[in-house]
């Protein structure tokens, strides 16, 4: 069967395997709630965006449509190119949480104002998005006005 064990049997049958486990369980601890969510949500954001076969990204298009006026609305794109851009927004905007992380982390050393640190937080994601969908928009423009 060979040297198959879960991971709580493998650290508990090998000692210096146990201290590893046990150490990077401090360590986790030892981390501020910010990194914790900002990685939880990065892991958690680019599964289920790809899960969700671009739902995540087509809903991220919405609050940043505003600023791509002259484009015509998601629903009207069509081609090869619109589903995994979609999917791709979705996957890579897991990245935001990382870069708010660490935006948190610097303004955190100013300020202590909970409000300011979320509202940056917050505006860190919502451009990220919108940096995204430009990109992606400029990528495929000339096969949007292909379509239309």
């Amino acid at each position: 069967m060979g040297n198959v064990y879960t991971f709580i049997g493998f650290c508990a049958l090998e000692p210096n395997l146990y201290l590893n486990c046990k150490n990077r369980m401090v360590y986790w601890k030892s981390w501020s709630f910010n990194v914790k969510f900002s990685l939880i949500a990065f892991f958690t954001t680019a599964v289920l965006s790809l899960i969700s076969m671009g739902a995540l990204g087509a809903l991220l298009y919405y609050p940043v449509s505003f600023l791509f006026g002259s484009n015509p609305n998601l629903m009207d794109w069509g081609g090869d190119w619109v589903w995994p851009s979609v999917i791709m927004v979705g996957m890579l905007w897991s990245f935001g949480f990382v870069f708010g992380a660490v935006a948190w982390y610097y303004i955190q050393k100013i300020t202590q104002s909970k409000a300011l640190l979320i509202a940056a937080y917050l505006l860190i994601l919502w451009l990220w998005a919108a940096l995204l969908w430009c990109w992606m928009i400029k990528v495929n423009l000339d096969q949007m006005s292909q379509v239309h």
